[in-house]
C-alpha cells in the first residue's frame, strides 16, 4: 500500500477551523450549475458530509422539480364579468387554460400559491 499523501496535525489544533464566509464561499461552489458536492469537497480537502452540514445550517434546499415559467398575460381590471377579483390593492386573479381561476389578495403566501400552481399543472 502506498500513501501519496500524508498530513499530520500537531499541537493543540487538530481541526480546521472554517469562518462563516469561507463556509458560505465553498458552499456557494456547490451551487454552481455542473458541480457537485464531490467535487468541492474533493478540491478543498474536505469531507463531503461537512459540506452537506454546512448547506443544511445555511438553509440551502434542493428543488425538487425544474423551475419553468407559464405564460402569462396582464389584462386591465376592466372585466365587468369579475369585478372583484382586483378590488383590493395587490389583488390578482390567474385565469388558467382549463378556465380554471384563482383569486388571491396580496396576503397569499407566494410559496403555498406556487405549490397549487405546480398540482394543478400536473393534472
Amino acid at each position: 500500500m502506498t500513501v501519496e499523501r500524508l498530513e499530520i496535525l500537531s499541537g493543540v489544533v487538530r481541526r480546521r477551523r472554517w469562518s462563516r464566509a469561507d463556509k458560505e464561499r465553498l458552499v456557494g461552489e456547490t451551487l454552481e450549475p455542473g458541480v457537485t458536492v464531490t467535487e468541492v469537497a474533493r478540491r478543498h480537502d474536505l469531507d463531503r458530509g461537512l459540506l452537506y452540514r454546512w448547506r443544511q445550517e445555511l438553509g440551502v434546499v434542493r428543488n425538487p422539480e425544474p423551475v419553468g415559467f407559464l405564460p402569462v398575460e396582464v389584462a386591465i381590471a376592466a372585466d365587468t364579468a369579475h369585478p372583484e377579483a382586483c378590488s383590493s390593492p395587490g389583488g390578482m386573479e390567474i385565469a388558467l387554460p382549463d378556465g380554471v381561476r384563482i383569486r388571491v389578495d396580496r396576503t397569499v403566501d407566494a410559496e403555498a400559491l406556487s405549490r397549487v400552481l405546480r398540482a394543478l399543472g400536473r393534472r
